[in-house]
């Protein structure tokens, strides 16, 4: 039987097509904005005019999308649209064929749909290394041009099949999106002409913003209608125009990329990221429009510089549990102060706060802490030595008083009649094993729930009987980060994902897709389910699954 070979290689190149498409993808049931992850920005690398949107090329947020008519950011775009990368060298946009390209480390990728369905292709297969850098991407009539380290890549501008190698283009006519800025001439008069709003300033190759600190201008275009559009190593983006010759700083995104504590209140989420750099923070995002609003440690006064493990808000009074510290900040006064181990606050992690009208109880690694709400000093409450050598993972306050979440059990402590106990004693127990490794608590209606060695207990307090709601089976045994209760759906965060469980029909659904990582905190808003997680802020459509 003869062998036809051109059949055979088109089968294999369309497998390998299908696999790459398949793997880069979160699932074929979601539509592309199901699933949003919000990162740190970092630099801007590139910058690219589409239709509708300009196309901004991050290297830690993937694809930035501004709106060019309506002058405000969309969706991003990322891995969790399909990217193979959130670091992103170069974009560029195709006006002939509609087409989004992207360069990464490793890979060119590109999307006819210019939101999902991302196509990837291996720097190998295109005649250059794995560790090649493809640093700025432009078109012709008929090829999509690639230039790399040393050489420029023409590609077939549909299927992105190599047509040749060049030590410089034979092209002539070949439309660039913006790379990295070498002070070109037609940016370098930009900046010496236009005057830049907002209290930002021109240095020579660096710009000063408002609070004094200098940022590097990474990339820049000249648009088709005059428009000008600037990037900086912050992620600030500025938009210009060649009639106005002003130039107005843009940003998007948060702060901090391993989100660790989110705090839901009205339309502001606020967020806490796990690590930290000199001139990162907090953020207040919008959930509605998107605007951030960043409190960063290095320009804002009386804000110390520390990781984030958890937040509180009462009384328009915000707490935020860091590393021996605990920043409150008073929204009336827009006004910070620092709480430090000469108020009594921990010499370790704040891992949780809840608190009344008169006080606040911090949770540590060191057990657990009264603090004044007036004075904010310590109130001892006098079983503190209990607690040394038992890290308290969450604390919880109801009418019962306060549930304390702790390596060898579960504690309650009646504020009204000072005393602690352990939790179990109280009422009827249906539970077959010792409960510990206790890391997180929701209540629902009249039931709380904690999770356990075992899965997660839940305690009746109107009946006043312990019973298991879910065995940890089901959720493969992993430490559950956080709780999330919606009616009959319970949501685990953990560090292999996330998992939804129906409590009625015991139905498990879990969410590892590779864009997730850890997940450590979660929070309902609306129809979405926003998570923490150690790749970025997730917003998920989660009914879309049911």
């Amino acid at each position: 039987m003869k062998i036809d070979k051109k059949k055979i290689s088109y089968i294999g190149v369309y497998f390998l097509f299908l696999i790459s498409l398949c793997s880069s993808q979160p699932s074929a049931k979601y539509r592309p904005f199901d699933w949003l992850l919000f990162k740190e920005p970092g630099s801007i690398n590139s910058i690219s005019e589409g239709y509708e949107f300009l196309y901004i090329g991050t290297s830690h947020g993937g694809i930035y999308r501004y709106n060019l008519y309506g002058n405000q950011y969309d969706f991003p775009i990322t891995t969790a649209q399909g990217l193979d990368n959130n670091n992103i060298n170069s974009v560029h946009f195709d006006h002939s064929t509609g087409i989004i390209w992207a360069s990464s480390y490793g890979s060119l990728q590109y999307s006819y749909t210019r939101e999902g369905d991302w196509r990837i292709i291996d720097l190998v297969d295109i005649g250059l290394r794995k560790n090649d850098r493809i640093v700025q991407l432009g078109n012709s009539k008929n090829y999509i041009w690639a230039k790399a380290s040393a050489v420029y890549v023409k590609l077939d501008k549909s299927s992105g099949v190599l047509a040749g190698i060049y030590p410089m283009p034979d092209e002539i006519n070949i439309v660039w999106s913006s790379g990295k800025y070498n002070e070109q001439p037609e940016i370098a008069s930009v900046l010496n002409d236009y005057a830049l709003m907002s209290g930002w300033m021109a240095s020579g190759s660096k710009l000063i913003d408002g609070y004094g600190r200098y940022i590097d201008i990474t990339s820049g275009l000249i648009g088709k209608h005059n428009d000008v559009w600037i990037g900086t190593s912050d992620g600030t983006l500025f938009q210009g125009n060649k009639t106005m010759e002003a130039m107005f700083p843009t940003e998007f995104g948060i702060r901090g990329s391993n989100i660790n504590a989110l705090f839901h209140n009205n339309e502001e989420l606020w967020i806490g990221s796990k690590g930290y750099d000199i001139g990162r923070g907090v953020t207040k995002l919008n959930t509605r429009t998107f605007q951030a609003d960043h409190f960063d440690f290095d320009v804002t006064v009386n804000m110390n510089l520390t990781e984030i493990h958890s937040l509180y808000d009462f009384d328009n009074v915000l707490w935020v549990g860091g590393n021996s510290v605990v920043l409150v900040f008073d929204k009336s006064e827009n006004y910070w102060r620092t709480l430090g181990e000469e108020r009594g606050i921990p010499n370790t992690d704040i891992t949780s706060m809840v608190g009344d009208s008169n006080f606040v109880w911090i949770g540590s690694y060191y057990g657990v802490r009264q603090i004044d709400r007036k004075t904010k000093r310590e109130e001892p409450m006098g079983f503190e030595y209990l607690f040394y050598n038992h890290p308290v993972n969450d604390l919880f306050l109801n009418d019962y008083g306060v549930w304390i979440a702790t390596r060898t059990g579960i504690y309650l402590y009646d504020k009204n009649n000072p005393q602690i106990m352990n939790a179990l004693s109280i009422g009827d127990s249906y539970l077959d094993f010792p409960v510990s490794r206790v890391t997180s608590i929701f209540q629902q209606n009249n039931l709380v729930y904690f999770a356990t060695n075992i899965g997660i207990v839940l305690f009746d307090i109107e009946e006043k009987f312990w019973d298991l709601a879910i065995p940890a089976s089901d959720y493969k045994g992993l430490d559950v980060n956080d709780i999330l209760l919606l009616g009959k759906f319970c949501f685990l965060a953990t560090d292999g994902g996330m998992f939804r469980i129906n409590l009625k029909s015991k139905g498990v659904s879990e969410y590892n897709f590779d864009f997730i990582g850890s997940v450590n905190t979660v929070e309902n808003i609306g129809k979405y389910i926003w998570m923490g997680t150690s790749e970025g802020l997730i917003r998920f459509k989660w009914r879309k699954d049911l």
